[in-house]
């Protein structure tokens, strides 16, 4: 029994023994696991630490990207002239420190400048950080007052220095400005109002704006303001200068900065466009395809037509011979007087038929010396030959085919002589930021006719003209023209030629380089 008892021991020491060791064993394992597991762990989060880093400084370093090309359109903005050539500029002279990084900008115009109406330029700017690095792209382009529906430097008439309200017949249905000089507003009634007065984005460089009978307080009574309801206006943007006068247009309808001629008449350089000294009245009509000008002075009548199919000009005084000259022109006519009588057909462009595009556009601007106070006074309808759609693309043939006008003086007024319902199919500019005042007004606007003014294009104005009354209370008519404003999107992109620029750049493209 005791040999037994003593067996049964030595079996029991040995199962404790092992059972031990397959603790031992269990545990060690365990340990080593859990080591494993926590520098894996360690690796992990030293790898998410560094990944977190990398995207903190890639960040960075684009947001100083950003910060070069920003700074890059404001130096294009600053430059009295656009860039010209096409060479690469280092507008800043290298690498420019920003807190802990640097970026370096580089502006290239686009190799087409030299016959663009609007300069393009791609912006470059690589932002560099803790040795990170990133790189954007900008396409910016000159941006044209023909982008705007309606806009003034100031709020007030020209004629009576009063207030001058858009009111619930209005239509501006293309992008307004004012930049409430002299700390005049937006004047706003919308009394009876069923459907919105603007269409699109109104901007204003004041704080405020004026409404009758109250600033709207309900979505339902901005959406018959704005489309877009209370997001359809921002207030306290920069304020956007007029032009400082009309020497451009002069310089392009003479072809040359000097040499002007003395005695009056109507001259066709070979360079320009057509010059017209002294007092006239215009006259446009589309004859067997082409454009003519008939231009007026006394008992003098000068026709000059442009044939855009054989690239030339041809000038004909009353009825002697006719001269051709090489070259369609610049598409300017200026006038250093008065144009007192313009009326008109704008012709087509000329275009290709496959695929469809614009092979010589027929666009013009017509201009009178703005700081020498002179004045175009339209007397009749001006229509395009075909009427574009604004509501589709400007690349649908509906688009390409309408020719474009642009109309520039001191004050472009309408006469007594126009018709109770009137068109003008044209961008249209008034005063400049060196006048005290020039705007597009009816003349007579408080006792002619009611009827309904068309404009498919924009105004442009320095101080509010007026084109008609109405009664504050209920909205309605009393005399003149209710406004009826088609913006042309097309002019945004293609302008008539030499019409002037805000001196801001929109931007075509934004991208990340990779």
């Amino acid at each position: 029994m005791n040999a037994l008892r003593e067996n049964s021991q030595a079996i029991t020491k040995t199962r404790g023994a092992k059972n031990r060791g397959a603790v031992l064993v269990t545990s060690l394992a365990c340990v080593l696991l859990l080591v494993t597991l926590g520098s894996a762990l360690l690796v992990n989060m030293l790898g998410g630490m560094h990944l977190a880093k990398h995207v903190e400084f890639s960040s960075l370093a684009f947001n100083v990207a950003e910060s070069g090309g920003e700074r890059a359109l404001r130096w294009l903005k600053d430059q009295s002239a656009p860039p010209a050539g096409t060479s690469t500029l280092s507008p800043f002279g290298g690498a420019q420190s920003l807190g802990a990084g640097t970026y370096t900008v580089t502006v290239t115009p686009f190799a087409t400048n030299s016959g663009a109406i609007l300069k393009s330029y791609k912006i470059l700017s690589v932002g560099t950080i803790y040795g990170a690095t990133e790189t954007i792209e900008i396409v910016a382009r000159q941006q044209s007052f023909g982008k705007y529906a309606y806009f003034t430097d100031s709020e007030v008439s020209s004629i009576t220095g009063g207030a001058i309200w858009f009111f619930r017949f209005d239509k501006i249905r293309g992008p307004a400005h004012s930049n409430n000089a002299g700390g005049s507003n937006f004047q706003i009634n919308y009394n009876g109002s069923t459907q919105s007065i603007f269409d699109d984005m109104v901007t204003a460089a004041g704080p405020s704006m004026n409404y009758n009978p109250g600033s709207p307080t309900t979505e339902a009574d901005f959406l018959k303001v704005y489309k877009n309801g209370s997001r359809g206006y921002q207030l306290n943007v920069d304020p956007i200068p007029m032009p400082a006068s009309s020497d451009a247009q002069r310089d392009a309808g003479w072809g040359s900065t000097s040499g002007f001629p003395g005695t009056d008449g109507v001259y066709v350089p070979a360079s320009g466009g057509i010059y017209v000294k002294g007092d006239s009245t215009v006259a446009m009509s589309v004859v067997s395809g082409n454009q003519v000008f008939t231009i007026g002075q006394g008992s003098t009548s000068t026709k000059v037509t442009v044939n855009l199919t054989n690239n030339t000009r041809s000038v004909q005084v009353g009825s002697g011979a006719i001269t051709t000259i090489a070259g369609a022109g610049t598409g300017v006519l200026y006038s250093n007087g008065n144009i007192t009588s313009l009326a008109g057909t704008i012709g087509d462009n000329k275009l290709s038929s496959s695929p469809v595009s614009i092979t010589a556009r027929n666009a013009y601007t017509i201009a009178a010396d703005t700081n020498a106070g002179k004045n175009i006074t339209v007397t009749g309808n001006i229509v395009y030959q075909s009427a574009p759609n604004p509501a589709l693309p400007i690349n649908d043939i509906v688009n390409l085919t309408p020719g474009t006008l642009g109309l520039i003086a001191r004050n472009v007024t309408m006469s007594t002589s126009c018709p109770t319902n009137l068109e003008i199919d044209a961008q249209i500019l008034a005063g400049s930021s060196s006048t005290t005042n020039g705007s597009f007004s009816a003349a007579s606007y408080d006792t002619r006719a009611v009827g309904t003014l068309k404009i498919v294009g924009g105004i442009i104005q320095k101080a509010r003209g007026p084109v008609g009354t109405f009664n504050g209370s209920t909205g309605a008519i009393v005399s003149g023209f209710a406004k009826n404003y088609w913006y042309d999107p097309r002019l945004a992109d293609y302008p008539p030629p030499y019409f002037p620029t805000t001196g801001l750049y929109d931007r075509l493209s934004w991208r990340k380089m990779r």
